[in-house]
């Protein structure tokens, strides 16, 4: 069965839309300020409300539109992610999605009083799984999206999610860039099956998980049987192996645990160079 859409405008250019998809509906609330190009879009998904803070380019830009999913961390928020890593500030051709995390349990929060994503496959019965396809279902029916040029992104528990639906959803993303990855739901390194697209991983140095991210890394090298060319944009902090199976980059910063927003122009940087034909090999 297909989607019904029903749109109903109201004043001050607000849209409620209600779309009807089998097993997942949703209520979709758009709040669209033509002069900040910011929305706030809220989903009903298996009777929960979720969220996101939305980036919508021009109209007259709105032709084979970019598409990028950027998740916040495990405490962290959409509103507050916006302002450290403003993807749509450096790409304003493209829509940003900053979605919301729900509360979730850590092993440094285990009573679930922080918003954050799940961090392992089947955590919560996959719910951010589910809301990320209700995303990418309305704005693939709402725009002009293109198909080869959707791209993935997260900080710390935001980027553990982000190899999550690289191995649920390997088909949809052109790119990802995990940047930090929590140290939990990747314990199982050598059971992951990743996609054959371009990789920019992000670490710090100085942070506690490092020795497992080098261990993520060197596991993805492996796989895509990458060869080690020498720096990325001539950038000394990061490391470039080239691969007929999607190149990788290597960032390491300086720093601990955290993510540096002078970097966000980095990733943007490496989604825009990723051609058609690098991205589907």
């Amino acid at each position: 069965m297909g989607s019904t859409i029903f749109i109903k405008k109201k004043k001050m250019k607000k849209l409620i839309i209600l779309l009807f998809i089998p097993f997942i509906s949703f209520t979709q609330y758009q709040n669209i300020d033509y002069d900040k190009r910011i929305s706030s879009i809220y989903w009903m998904v298996n009777g929960v409300e979720r969220n996101a803070l939305v980036y919508i380019p021009k109209k007259e830009l709105l032709i084979n539109v970019p598409l990028i999913f950027v998740w916040h961390g495990h405490g962290g928020s959409a509103e507050k992610f916006i302002k450290r890593f403003p993807v749509h500030k450096l790409w304003k051709e493209a829509i940003v999605v900053f979605p919301q995390g729900v509360n979730s349990k850590s092993p440094w929060d285990i009573k679930a009083e922080k918003t954050g994503w799940q961090f392992q496959i089947g955590d919560y019965k996959d719910r951010d799984i589910k809301f990320f396809d209700t995303m990418y279902t309305y704005f693939s029916n709402a725009f002009p999206i293109d198909d080869e040029r959707v791209y993935c992104t997260g900080s710390s528990n935001g980027g553990t999610f982000t190899y999550i639906l690289l191995q649920l959803r390997p088909k949809v993303f052109a790119a990802a860039a995990p940047a930090i990855t929590a140290n939990i739901g990747l314990e199982n390194i050598h059971e992951m099956s990743l996609p054959p697209i371009p990789i920019f991983h992000t670490s710090g140095k100085k942070e506690n998980s490092f020795t497992k991210q080098k261990k993520l890394v060197n596991y993805i090298i492996k796989d895509k049987k990458a060869e080690y060319v020498g720096y990325w944009n001539d950038n000394i902090l990061a490391e470039y192996y080239k691969s007929d199976n999607g190149n990788l980059v290597w960032f390491k910063h300086n720093d601990g645990h955290r993510w540096r927003t002078k970097d966000t122009a980095l990733i943007v940087d490496f989604f825009k160079k990723i051609n058609n034909k690098i991205s589907s090999k």
